[in-house]
């Protein structure tokens, strides 16, 4: 049966077929492809024809833009570059828009296989079901598998930089597995190693400076080592602050008396910037103040507090601007939702837009804080996170000397498209399946919307093998 046109399908001033906006030539992908591939840090790339979002306030935004990388880092950002490098490997950016890879300011990447697998969880649940539940059972190969998971997931929606708190550390092997799979995906990463949640264990924390001789020889390369905590110890605290490592830790009201505990560190010379604080809900003002005067990071989570019931269940947006403090996004775990920088951006801009309407309600405009902007939230997705990951000076903007750290986002889809405002493009429209191109220090990780360098196939049947193995270990502990 014919498909009927509706009449109204033409309008009257309708001259004929618009022109195409302009994209690549996918006659000339697997050129590009196999070129990128070959390149190395010998042959310059040119990043051309996208519109820019630099993150860098003094180069601004900038239409039928171009980068150059050398080398792994961006070398120039301007307009015409292209034309004077005709040697250089050229990405067409036509019909996309470009800008700094996503940070994710806190993740638990070791839980990847237990992806969806409990969509509704209050956060004792949460607890249950990982930390005290799978945990446990997880050999090193599950750590592995996991974190491989989660950081390929990641790389797929535009995250270049991942913040992983590693707290499944059960043993020496266990840590190598989870430093290895974040070097294997291709991912810049932290290795934020950490103990499992209310365990001491004979290797710990000695361990810390093995991983580091072993691992992490140099500052200069793709993962990065730290320390991660889930309540504050003194102990610990003087151990990064004497072997000169950056510290994540979960913040908030769960924490006994947190004022009393941030004013001790703070006392004792242990309150520094090399800190990173995740969620950071219910804190008191003088809780705020410590942090903000020390010159940590912090990091908001937007659809975990929400899920999992912490807090008022919505990130403090408002406490963090007052303290003129520039937040992380975060997205926790994929239990009960996928992790995606899109989504979490949505979920805040929409989420505190309806919370300060209800403040203006309740006592007028005057009584209620300014309205998050998209440009904030995409701020935060990546300027705020490379401060999260101690990478201030390497990632979150496309500022010449920073690492090649890049994704394209197709604007010609056909929920990006049309084109009118590039950030609410990002912000508010698109999804990882818009992500066209991801660059990790200048090497390509996925292209026109495909992950590379990963067998996919053979991981989805690691994944599958390992979840399928926990599951029963989980069921012979049961007796079923």
């Amino acid at each position: 049966m014919a498909r009927t046109v509706s009449r109204y399908a033409v309008a009257d001033d309708y001259d004929g077929a618009p022109a195409p906006s302009p994209g690549p030539d996918p006659r000339r992908d697997a050129e590009t492809l196999a070129a990128l591939l070959a390149a190395g840090d010998d042959r310059p790339v040119v990043v051309t024809g996208g519109t820019l979002l630099t993150q860098d306030r003094q180069l601004g935004d900038i239409d039928d833009g171009d980068v150059l990388i050398r080398n792994g880092r961006i070398s120039d950002v301007g307009r015409g570059l292209a034309r004077r490098m005709p040697d250089a490997v050229t990405v067409d950016a036509r019909g996309a828009i470009v800008l700094p890879g996503f940070v994710d300011s806190h993740v638990h990447a070791w839980e990847g296989q237990l992806r969806g697998a409990e969509p509704v969880l209050d956060f004792p649940g949460y607890l249950g079901f990982t930390a005290f539940g799978h945990g446990p059972r997880y050999r090193p190969h599950d750590n592995y598998v996991g974190t491989l998971a989660t950081a390929m997931v990641a790389l797929d929606a535009g995250v270049t930089t991942l913040v992983d708190n590693s707290h499944n550390s059960r043993t020496p092997d266990h840590s190598n597995a989870a430093v290895e799979a974040l070097m294997d995906a291709g991912i810049r990463g932290v290795h934020a190693a950490g103990l499992p949640f209310g365990t001491e264990l004979p290797h710990w924390p000695a361990d810390v400076e093995r991983l580091r001789s072993e691992y992490f020889a140099s500052d200069d390369q793709l993962v990065t080592l730290r320390l991660f905590d889930v309540f504050p110890t003194p102990e610990l605290w003087r151990l990064a602050r004497d072997l000169d490592l950056w510290m994540s830790h979960e913040m908030g009201a769960h924490i006994d008396r947190v004022e009393d505990v941030l004013t001790t560190l703070r006392e004792e010379g242990l309150l520094t910037g090399k800190h990173a604080y995740n969620h950071c809900f219910g804190l008191s003002r003088e809780s705020w103040r410590l942090i903000a005067g020390s010159g940590g990071a912090v990091n908001v989570c937007p659809r975990s507090d929400a899920a999992f019931g912490l807090g008022p269940s919505f990130p403090p947006v408002d406490a963090i601007r007052e303290l003129g403090l520039r937040p992380g996004l975060s997205g926790d775990n994929e239990i009960s939702y996928g992790l995606s920088p899109f989504a979490d951006m949505q979920a805040l801009l929409g989420g505190h837009r309806g919370r300060t309407f209800q403040r203006m309600a309740e006592s007028g405009p005057d009584g209620a804080p300014a309205h998050l902007s998209p440009a904030d939230v995409l701020e935060w997705a990546t300027l705020g996170g490379a401060a999260n990951a101690g990478l201030e000076d390497t990632v979150g903007s496309l500022t010449p000397g920073k690492a090649a750290d890049l994704v394209l986002v197709r604007t010609t889809d056909v929920n990006t498209a049309p084109l009118t405002d590039p950030v609410a493009t990002v912000t508010a429209f698109a999804h990882a399946g818009n992500v066209d191109t991801v660059l990790v220090a200048g090497q390509v990780r996925k292209f026109r919307g495909e992950l590379v360098g990963h067998d996919v196939r053979r991981v989805r049947g690691l994944v599958e093998a390992s979840r399928d193995h926990l599951f029963a270990a989980a069921r012979a502990s049961d007796g079923r």
